[in-house]
């Protein structure tokens, strides 16, 4: 059994949370879930039309039990698409994608689902 070599230089966090994420061109954010996240990079599963090469913006959602805030601590970064997943067994894609940027002062407001959400401050 030959087994691939990892190519990651830098460990991952496998952490399940919302993010959302805005591609080039769109009128609306797409909604996603992570599944692992570094320094440099975060994959996770989206139903967004998504290509390798795009520049994408997002923000992350991270829970108050968390990061342990009176209210969801909002993350921002950008990126590029560096890898798309289409054989997943949901009718979702995962996406690999290389952060350029990450802004751990994103004070913005989030329409989730209905809920408005106010970043914690750190």
């Amino acid at each position: 059994m030959v087994s691939k070599q990892e190519r990651r230089k830098l460990a991952r966090l496998r952490l399940e949370v919302l993010l959302r994420i805005l591609l080039p061109g769109a009128s609306q954010a797409a909604h996603a879930e992570t599944r692992n996240l570094s320094a440099r990079g975060i994959y996770f599963h989206t139903q967004a039309q998504v290509e390798p090469g795009q520049n994408l913006e997002c923000v992350l959602i991270l829970p108050e039990k968390l990061t342990l805030t009176p209210a969801p601590m909002l993350v921002g970064c950008k990126g590029k698409v560096v890898r798309i997943n289409r054989d997943l067994p949901d009718a979702t894609i995962g996406v690999a994608v290389e952060i350029s940027s990450y802004d751990f002062s994103w004070n913005g407001e989030l329409l989730w689902n209905g809920e408005l959400l106010q970043s914690a401050s750190c």
